[in-house]
């Protein structure tokens, strides 16, 4: 390789590199970079595409059938022995080298309909593959929001933790001090240390989480797992708990007409009730019409030297006149033929002179075929049972999904408003104790348990906080909302 070459190598080399490093060097991502990052580099999305872009190629396959066919041949052979010359339609028995050339042509004018029935089964299943490719990005993009939000939820909980490891030490701090002066006894340091180990540990615990969140949510991505990932925060507000303006029924009546799964389930249904159509036109008649040129070279085709000059040379005596003139004699002797003289026949002025054509109809009545197209009409019919079973599933699995969404959406609505009142009902609580606690008229177990309980608490109600969102976000996705926080 040369130096220049080498060079240039490296350049670009380091360049891809660079390029590469660009990218991954982005670590703060906000939740429309994150799904258009995982529409991008989706599997799912990618192989709905590719069966898409397969479809639409069998539907032009079905449109370009309407075209006349047309095929060009031509061979070569080396005979040896006695054969036919293909110019003469005489044997001859010596080696012969002879060529054909052909160019047939085809238009089908009847074919029971089959082609615009398989025009409309290709559509069909086109637009099918088009509504998978979507119904692919909107499970895409629901899961990465829904991770995302996990994201911000464990963000929050991590909040909650550094909150009580620094208000856990604050008080030992303080106790520490009351202990030393004698103002307060051993045990309630003790207590406080122990409590303060308990809190680092669930802060621990609470930033494995949120690491967790951020590896689920960049898998959902297909993105490579980065150390210095990071999401832009979402200001998300506590629901406000109002009942959900739609039921459980009205939610899937909506998913069920705008839906792209039901959508495609329902297309493959169609195409492949069209496919029956396709496979029993086979048992019509077919007509079409045909037409050819077609030539032939031998190289035992020669040509004369000089035609007037040749044929028979008479001897002998002449007997008298054919006509009564001079024109034509008549000899006594047997007439003796005379070599004429020939030259070579060539290829493309015999391909030219030996140029003949046809033009025909053609009927195609199919009788017995060894049971193939009743068989072929059996696995069409049996295939869109199959798609028909397919559609139902898809509606009975929207349903049911439907149903255990809303349940789970009132549940964490419930369980939220709870965990709301506790949450107001602790801190009010918890405030009287640290009070008395400060003063020494309460001990540290006490004081720990009311802490425990309010730090235990809060946490539920940011879990459930989220979880309701969750639900919501998903029956909102059910009826084609976008997703918006």
């Amino acid at each position: 390789m040369s130096t220049s070459k080498f060079l240039l190598f490296c350049f670009l080399l380091l360049a891809g590199i660079g390029s590469t490093q660009a990218q991954n060097q982005k670590t703060t991502w906000s939740l429309q970079e994150c799904v258009d990052y995982a529409f991008a580099n989706s599997i799912n999305v990618k192989r709905s595409q590719l069966q898409f872009d397969a479809d639409r190629a069998i539907l032009f396959q079905s449109k370009a059938a309407f075209l006349p066919t047309v095929n060009a041949g031509a061979s070569y052979s080396f005979n040896s022995g006695r054969s036919l010359d293909p110019t003469t339609q005489d044997f001859i028995t010596r080696n012969q080298q002879t060529s054909n050339v052909s160019l047939n042509g085809s238009l089908t004018l009847f074919q029971a309909g089959q082609r615009l029935k398989s025009i409309k089964q290709s559509q069909s299943a086109a637009e099918s593959s088009q509504y998978a490719i979507e119904q692919s990005k909107y499970t895409v993009g629901l899961n990465v929001a829904l991770f995302y939000l996990q994201v911000i939820s464990n963000q929050e909980l991590l909040a909650i933790a550094r909150n009580q490891v620094e208000q856990s030490d604050l008080q030992v701090q303080r106790t520490q001090k009351l202990v030393e002066a004698g103002s307060l006894p051993q045990t309630n340091l003790l207590d406080l240390q122990a409590q303060l180990a308990i809190d680092r540990a669930s802060l621990v615990t609470a930033q494995n989480n949120l690491n967790l969140a951020k590896l689920n949510l960049m898998q959902a991505m297909n993105l490579p797992a980065q150390n210095d990932f990071e999401v832009e925060t979402i200001e998300v507000q506590d629901p406000a708990l109002s009942p959900y303006d739609k039921t459980a029924v009205e939610v899937y009546a909506i998913a069920e007409k705008t839906l792209p799964s039901v959508k495609s389930a329902d297309l493959l249904v169609e195409s492949n009730t069209y496919g029956v159509q396709v496979a029993k036109g086979a048992l019509y008649p077919s007509l079409s019409a045909v037409a050819g040129l077609n030539t032939n070279y031998s190289d035992q085709s020669r040509l004369l030297d000089n035609p007037s000059s040749g044929g028979p040379s008479p001897t002998g005596e002449i007997l008298g006149y054919v006509r009564g003139n001079n024109e034509a004699p008549v000899f006594k002797e047997a007439i003796q033929t005379t070599p004429t003289a020939t030259r070579e026949y060539p290829y493309f002025r015999q391909l030219g002179d030996n140029l003949s054509n046809f033009v025909g109809l053609r009927l195609n009545v199919p009788i017995i075929n060894g049971w193939q197209t009743r068989t072929q009409i059996s696995r069409a019919v049996v295939q869109r049972k199959l798609s028909e079973l397919d559609a139902q599933n898809v509606r009975i699995t929207l349903r049911q999904d439907i149903e255990q969404a809303y349940n789970n959406m009132l549940a964490a609505a419930a369980s939220f408003a709870s965990f709301k009142d506790q949450v107001a009902s602790l801190e009010l609580a918890f405030r009287a104790t640290e009070s008395r606690f400060n003063v020494g008229l309460l001990n540290s177990v006490d004081y720990n348990l009311a802490k425990v309980n309010l730090d235990r608490a809060r946490a539920n109600l940011i879990n459930t906080k989220y979880e309701y969102i969750f639900r919501t976000k998903i029956l909102d996705f059910y009826q084609n909302k976008p997703l918006s926080f």
